[in-house]
């Protein structure tokens, strides 16, 4: 049965008008109209002060880490290679040991678990595409078409990974993820193996000089900024407004092996930076997102878009929405849907 949700604030793109209080249907499968009124028959709820989103979209995380703590053996590295170094001598010591015998499901439902209260709906999981991640009713949406490869510096065949990524799907490498001359050094690695393509998502980029980040432009790729993961094992971050530019440029969490912890907490590390105007850091989540991702249905709120969104209040209309976004906290996301259905609900609220 369609739903209706009359006198919302609605988040839309920038480029086609923007934030708007109008009327939003949706059904089970797809958002069915935008700016007409609700139908005979529709399930009507007046969102009259409350704020819809799009469903926001993590394009890098480990689902399955998000249960370890923030993890790190020096006070800063030169390059996140080392890191994972000092990481794998450890696995068979506590607490990590009794941590990987966690059940697999349970792992990931706890990375889904913090996606979704931080008002995420689609992620990208860095990693193989373990079983619980390919249920329809796992927690989030997670993207199944993609290619990968851990590192240049962990990854046995890079060429390989990327020639058995499906046809127009991204292929995600963690590329120049360091300060050192290794890090540096690493798209011209990349793009010798001939793995530099406008399918190629890079992730991390903190080593990317100028002449680099024109270079991945050029060649139609794009890069996941994960900047509280960087500045907590590098002391740094990348530089990426070429990118957002571009339209090329999308957030990711990492895990909270490294990360601040969810999305709105990656939110607002990437605004301290400056880098991004409000806009720009609203499309890297959900337009902008999607498109580097190759996913046609999610990110925006419009007709034949899945019904991918989440709620919050809206009680200062003055106050703009993209700015609005990386102040908001976990406790002031109402509900979130996926799939035109509601996959978290705070007790004792609007939903209930």
């Amino acid at each position: 049965m369609p739903t209706a949700l009359v006198n919302a604030l609605v988040v839309l793109p920038p480029e086609i008008g923007g934030p708007r209080i109008t009327t939003l249907r949706f059904d089970s499968s797809r958002i069915l109209s935008l700016d007409k009124p609700p139908r005979r028959g529709d399930v009507v709820h007046d969102l009259r002060g409350w704020a819809v989103y799009p469903g926001l979209i993590n394009a890098h995380d480990h689902l399955e880490l998000n249960h370890y703590p923030r993890t790190r053996f020096r006070p800063v590295y030169g390059n996140a290679h080392q890191w994972g170094e000092d990481f794998l001598r450890v696995l068979d010591e506590e607490p990590f040991a009794s941590l990987r015998r966690v059940p697999l499901d349970q792992q990931c439902r706890m990375g889904g678990i913090k996606n979704v209260r931080s008002g995420v709906t689609t992620v990208a999981h860095h990693n193989p595409l373990h079983r619980p991640l390919r249920d329809r009713n796992f927690v989030v949406r997670v993207v199944q078409r993609y290619g990968w490869a851990h590192s240049l510096h962990f990854e046995k065949d890079v060429p390989g990974s990327y020639r058995r990524t499906p046809r127009g799907a991204p292929w995600l490498i963690h590329l120049a993820e360091g300060t050192d001359e290794i890090a540096a050094d690493e798209l011209h690695q990349l793009d010798r193996l001939n793995c530099l393509h406008s399918n190629t998502v890079l992730i991390h980029g903190v080593g990317l000089s100028e002449a680099d980040r024109k270079q991945a432009l050029m060649a139609g790729a794009g890069l996941v900024w994960c900047p509280s993961s960087n500045f907590y094992l590098l002391g740094r971050t990348a530089t990426v407004a070429e990118f957002a530019a571009a339209g090329r440029l999308a957030l990711g969490t990492d895990s909270r092996l490294t990360a601040d912890g969810d999305m709105l907490d990656e939110l607002r590390a990437a605004a301290t930076t400056s880098q991004l105007s409000h806009e720009q850091l609203f499309r890297a989540v959900t337009t902008d997102a999607a498109n580097l991702l190759r996913l046609h249905d999610v990110g925006a709120l419009l007709p034949g878009y899945l019904p991918d969104f989440f709620i919050t209040p809206a009680d200062r209309p003055a106050v703009d929405p993209y700015w609005a976004l990386p102040q908001l906290r976990p406790e002031d996301i109402e509900a979130v849907f996926v799939g035109g259905a509601p996959r978290f609900k705070r007790t004792g609220g609007l939903w209930d």
